[in-house]
């Protein structure tokens, strides 16, 4: 419960601080004066916008609080523990909104984020604005009531996660098979390169040796005449070349010890005829080695054509690049095949988690038809009690057939809220056809329908601040009786905090705060609570405009029946 509100700098107030009690909590005051200052600043605590927002004083920061009693809620102690913040003592909540703009948040004076505070908003207060009328003509706002009645809104959140993650994962299937589809031509391109390349066999340096096999095979007949012709010359003719070597040495054997030089070109002879021993031995193991083989050679060709012919291809210049390539194929194909592999799992995953969320929806739509059945004589009871004794309410629920489902896509039949649509149907007067809000229901009716709701919501739910802004708008006469007695009604359960023009709610309240604006040298606004003396004359001045006799003797009935 709210137990207190400090403004400072904010608006028209310089400072204020206010004392907030249990039950109903009025706020009036003449058109303009102010009255939706408290209301505002408990918004921007809990992190609505400050766009536009000026301070009293420009050259000094915005500071807002708000003090909350210890909490007994266990969803709201559990959101405490999560944020680490004691739930057993009171809860100060703080905004600061510097002179440039920027906000900082504060829970127990320790810096939180805006994050932080919007999820305690809906744990600690619950808003109801005049323009939350047109909200309930929209199905998708009458779904989210009945949620509340039906406390399907974890599961709800629940569905609208694994919708999202279903969605998500179906578009990056569809990806997937829009890739895969496109790379289909280079998969195939890719496993006739790879098969090519593999069928050919490439071994590494494999063109160099060919080639110099090939040179070799090519002048085969030319080296063996070559080197015939040089063992004949050099060593099998008469007169040969080794031979008159010899000779030379032999007779140089003689003098070399004479001289230096002399021995060392005997010597030199001598080496000489080893070489030429050694190059008969080398020509004589090509002699028996080298055959000229025509077959070999064409063989040798052909395969230097078949590597040339993959070189211009692949347009790459060596064989150890064509191995590169044939490794990388492979490693491309496998990278293909694995994709093919992910959609498959990824298509099955998704298939499983479309049947999951039709399970869901079902529980979902299970559990709302239940609780529709019981929401709806409530709610119509409810309103009846709002000066509509003969209001007729029905709640239809239309869900998509699970073999409509099935036949269609799937999660085309689904929105975060699940697969249903629901429509609060209305009769206002004995006679008339139930028909949908938007048809039937004026600004009155909807400002009590919306109330006989939070009536029956609060009913419910664990205590949390109800703010009504100026709901009773298009109220008056008899229904004012009603409206005022619901709202007192609600104030037993849970603490409201009211912005009223209607004295009759007023007249209920347990604490009754007049706004009053006063234009000296600069504009302010003041908010006092009333004494009883000073509440019959607020009454009065709401009942007519004037402190008359007539005014004042008619707030005082109005004190006296509450």
């Amino acid at each position: 419960m709210l137990s207190e509100i400090y403004i400072k700098n904010y608006i028209l107030v310089p400072e204020l601080r206010l004392q907030i009690g249990a039950g109903l909590t009025v706020i009036s005051g003449e058109t303009g004066a102010g009255k939706s200052i408290i209301v505002g600043s408990i918004g921007l605590i809990f992190g609505e916008s400050a766009a536009g927002l000026e301070a009293f004083d420009l050259s000094q920061p915005i500071y807002l609080e708000a003090t909350f009693l210890p909490v007994t809620d266990p969803e709201l102690r559990d959101y405490l523990e999560q944020i680490n913040t004691p739930s057993e003592e009171e809860l100060i909540l703080a905004r600061e909104i510097s002179v440039g703009g920027k906000s900082a948040y504060f829970i127990g004076g320790r810096k939180v984020s805006a994050a932080v505070m919007k999820g305690l908003k809906a744990l600690l207060i619950d808003f109801h604005h005049q323009r939350d009328q047109q909200k309930l003509l929209s199905n998708s706002h009458q779904l989210y009531l009945l949620d509340r009645y039906a406390d399907t809104i974890k599961l709800r959140e629940t569905f609208a996660q694994s919708f999202r993650e279903i969605k998500t994962q179906r578009q990056a299937l569809q990806d997937m098979i829009r890739q895969q589809n496109e790379q289909k031509q280079k998969l195939e391109l890719y496993r006739y390169q790879h098969e090519e390349l593999e069928k050919a066999a490439l071994e590494t340096g494999e063109d160099t040796l060919l080639e110099q096999e090939y040179e070799l095979q090519n002048n085969s007949l030319e080296i063996l005449e070559l080197s015939q012709s040089m063992k004949q010359a050099t060593f099998e003719k008469e007169d040969s070349i080794f031979d008159q070597l010899s000779l030379y040495s032999n007779r140089l054997q003689g003098f070399k010890t004479l001289n230096p030089a002399l021995n060392n070109a005997a010597q030199a002879l001598v080496e000489a005829m080893e070489a030429l021993r050694t190059v008969a031995s080398s020509l004589s193991e090509i002699g028996d080695s080298l055959a000229y083989d025509p077959a070999r050679l064409s063989t040798i060709e052909s395969r230097l054509d078949a590597i040339n012919e993959l070189l211009h291809k692949h347009k790459v210049k060596t064989v150890e690049e064509l191995q590169q390539l044939f490794q990388q194929r492979r490693q491309e194909i496998l990278a293909l095949e694995d994709f093919d592999k992910s959609i498959e799992e990824l298509g099955a995953k998704v298939d499983r988690g479309i049947i999951e969320l039709i399970k869901l929806a079902d529980l979902l739509s299970d559990r709302r038809q239940k609780a529709a059945l019981i929401l709806a004589p409530e709610l119509e009871n409810s309103i009846r009690q709002l000066a509509m004794k003969d209001a007729k309410l029905q709640i239809d629920i239309d869900k998509k057939p699970q073999q409509d489902i099935l036949q269609s896509d799937s999660l085309s039949a689904f929105t975060e809220s699940g697969q249903d649509r629901m429509e609060i149907l209305f009769s206002a007067n004995p006679g008339s056809s139930l028909k949908a809000l938007a048809a039937v229901a004026s600004g009155g009716e909807l400002s009590r329908i919306l109330l006989g709701i939070k009536e029956v919501l609060v009913a419910r739910e664990a205590p949390r601040l109800l703010i009504l802004d100026e709901i009773d708008a298009g109220i008056g006469g008899k229904a004012a009786e009603s409206v005022a007695a619901c709202i007192g009604k609600i104030a037993c359960r849970h603490p409201v905090l009211c912005i009223t023009h209607l004295a009759q709610i007023a007249a209920q309240a347990d604490t009754h705060i007049a706004v009053t604006k006063n234009s000296d040298t600069k504009t302010t606004v003041t908010l006092q609570v009333l004494s009883k003396a000073e509440r019959t004359k607020e009454l009065a001045r709401m009942l007519s405009g004037k402190l008359t006799d007539a005014a004042l003797r008619h707030a005082e009935e109005l004190r006296k029946l509450y």
